[in-house]
């Protein structure tokens, strides 16, 4: 590159790719600019931050600037690697310097507009923004967002200028292309080549095993901090092919949507005397078991093949006789559904998983954010890849101090060769590491030895029966190694002191048709067991996953209140149900009966006690049940569209 000067000006010359870095770094430096602004005008939105915490979300968040930059002018870097001595044309030149100006001027958009409109919504925009711009009152909104706050406009109009300036400042260099033919042509190309393959590695945010998204930035902020590690126009390119959520009106007034349910929840307690009955300082493991379906377990099925059904979990059955087990259903069928609605009572109620969909980077409340408040110390242990369907990220997003997967285990000997470690000696590891833990501590642990492809250790090849279904050796593996961490547990002395929650992310194929069924696909075990309590027997109320966390929480007496989409199962006054999403379809189990509803089909109510296959639909035969569910369907779908469209999923 030279420096030269023409009518007294200077302009930088330069081969194409040279020009292109150096342009592609001033636009840079524009978004990562007008991101930090939105600190920089709304202090007080971002209380007790330092000047040190400040400069690491600056140079963190490149990673995001670096993406959205990349995808931003994708065009521009076609035009200017293109192994073709046209570059060097004026026209060419022209028309190049326009589309980077014009893709840069939009890609800086949504960044200036959400340094006020973050004031409003507290989070970045997204994908589901153009959908509020075809209604007329947001066209209306957006006029009046511009007379109100022209001074955004002029900050925009600025970054033109500067872009306008790199353009006009920088020129590629006619001497540029003195080469022969062969090797200009030959060169030119693995230039490119090497190019569009730095690209592609900019755009996806590194080599991780998935791109980074918006709960990437939770590694380097804490979930109220993110917005400034984040930019918006990566926000909304990461969530354009969502379909957003719509807000619903089936209820006009709040105390009649309240009525039929509330997702505000407080279990504190008062004593005879009237004062708040002090929280039991227990610990809290949840173990949350690979496609665990309820199939699986002989003591929760002792109704099949006569009474002599074995199941495969010999060690689970031995634990049903001493804890208290729920009719237990998932909220989905796949783990990145699972965890949310275990640990965060979020179920997955929209097309896309909350871990990858628009309002990931809304704030949630969870086990580990309100449990962390109380002292506790919070961990999560997945003996899979780290970055493995972002739970690392997810669990820090919503409280999760440490997370301890394949990295932190730091042994491949363990490996499986396929998912990561074995869940024998991984939940041994996870054993030991909750005897080093601070009391009390809030802890879950997720298996993956019975995933698909189903292998068992080759040493263990002849110690578990086969089943008819691939997955139940590895079923009795994990039972297995459950059996052992118990074994290793009780000797240590927090022990007695720990409440376990045992269930499943999801379940498996079925062999039996009860299970096949679309009530039958989502039955788990829940068990809460407490060593040497009174926490025992069966209950046939129907649980799910998101029940969970406030169920822990009533258990132990936590006095605050909190936002979960699902009731705890010891509130004998509240109701108890099941609601699951396919495709803008809702499944609502209650009690024997399962309502399958949709806003434009024709409602389906079964008793699947009396009718496990779900061939009779009493809908027309039991209009006064089918009105009760059809209204709790529509109470828990309104408020969980608001809540996650409005940013509302937390108490602020």
């Amino acid at each position: 590159m030279k420096l030269t000067t023409s009518n007294r000006h200077f302009i930088f010359t330069g081969n194409p790719h040279t020009l292109l870095l150096l342009r592609l770094f001033i636009a840079l430096l524009l978004m990562t600019t007008s991101r930090l602004m939105l600190y920089f005008l709304n202090p007080t939105l971002f209380p007790g931050l330092i000047a040190t915490k400040i400069a690491g979300f600056a140079f963190n968040g490149l990673r995001f600037d670096i993406s959205a930059i990349l995808y931003a002018n994708i065009f521009v870097i076609l035009l200017m690697l293109l192994p073709f001595k046209v570059r060097y044309r004026r026209w060419w030149q022209n028309f190049t310097n326009g589309v980077f100006c014009v893709s840069n001027s939009i890609a800086l958009i949504p960044n200036f507009a959400d340094l006020i409109y973050y004031r409003f919504t507290m989070k970045r925009l997204t994908g589901d923004i153009f959908k509020y711009l075809k209604v007329g009152t947001e066209s209306n909104m957006l006029a009046q967002f511009m007379h109100d706050f022209w001074f955004i406009f002029i900050f925009w109009l600025l970054s033109i200028a500067i872009l306008i300036l790199a353009v006009r400042k920088t020129k590629v260099a006619p001497g540029s292309q003195i080469q022969g033919n062969i090797w200009y042509y030959g060169g030119q190309t693995l230039i490119a080549i090497l190019f569009g393959g730095l690209t592609v590695l900019g755009m996806r945010g590194g080599l991780q095993l998935k791109p980074i998204s918006l709960l990437t930035a939770t590694q380097y902020a804490d979930p109220q901090d993110t917005p400034l590690v984040l930019n918006s126009a990566f926000s909304i390119i990461r969530t354009l092919d969502q379909t957003p959520l719509e807000k619903k009106n089936y209820f006009v007034t709040e105390s009649e949507l309240t009525r039929n349910f509330n997702a505000l929840h407080n279990y504190s307690k008062l004593d005879s005397l009237g004062k708040v009955l002090s929280m039991k300082r227990l610990n809290v493991v949840v173990i949350i078991l690979e496609s665990f379906s309820r199939e699986h377990i002989g003591a929760l099925n002792t109704d099949i093949e006569g009474g002599k059904y074995k199941g495969f979990t010999p060690f689970i059955d031995s634990l049903v006789g001493q804890s208290m087990v729920f009719n237990g259903y998932s909220n989905g069928k796949r783990s990145i559904e699972g965890i949310p609605a275990i640990l965060a009572s979020l179920p997955t109620l929209m097309t896309q998983d909350f871990i990858t969909s628009a309002y990931a980077g809304n704030p949630v409340n969870s086990l580990a954010s309100l449990l962390k408040k109380e002292g506790y110390s919070t961990s999560f242990f997945h003996g899979g890849k780290n970055g493995t369907m972002g739970f690392d990220s997810f669990t820090k997003s919503v409280g999760f101090d440490l997370y301890y997967g394949r990295n932190e285990y730091n042994n491949d000997n363990d490996f499986d060769g396929e998912w990561g470690i074995w869940d024998e000696p991984f939940l041994q590891y996870f054993a030991k590491k909750l005897n080093t833990t601070a009391q009390p501590f809030l802890s879950a642990v997720f298996t993956l030895s019975s995933h698909h492809p189903y292998k068992v250790p080759e040493k263990y090849k002849y110690k578990f029966r086969k089943g008819p279904l691939p997955i139940q050796r590895a079923i009795m593996y994990s039972d297995f190694a459950l059996q052992q961490f118990f074994r290793t547990a009780s000797g240590m002395p927090w022990f007695d002191n720990t409440l376990f929650v045992i269930t499943a992310d999801h379940t498996s194929e079925a062999k039996f048709p009860d299970y096949k069924t679309r009530v039958g696909q989502y039955r788990i075990p829940i068990l809460f067991y407490r060593h040497g309590s009174d926490l025992q027997g069966k209950s046939e109320i129907s649980v799910q996953q998101t029940d969970i966390m406030p169920s822990i929480l009533d258990y132990l007496g936590y006095q605050k209140p909190f936002i979960s989409f699902g009731n705890s199962a010891f509130d004998k006054k509240a109701s108890h149900f099941s609601l699951t999403e396919i495709s803008n379809s809702y499944q609502l189990i209650s009690g024997n009966y399962a309502l399958q509803w949709s806003e434009s089909g024709h409602p389906l109510l079964f008793d699947f006690s009396k009718d496990p296959m779900l061939t009779k639909n009493l809908a027309s035969k039991q209009p006064g049940n089918l009105i009760e569910m059809e209204a709790l369907v529509k109470a828990v779908v309104q408020q969980y569209n608001d809540r996650m469209i409005e940013n509302k999923l937390i108490i602020r």
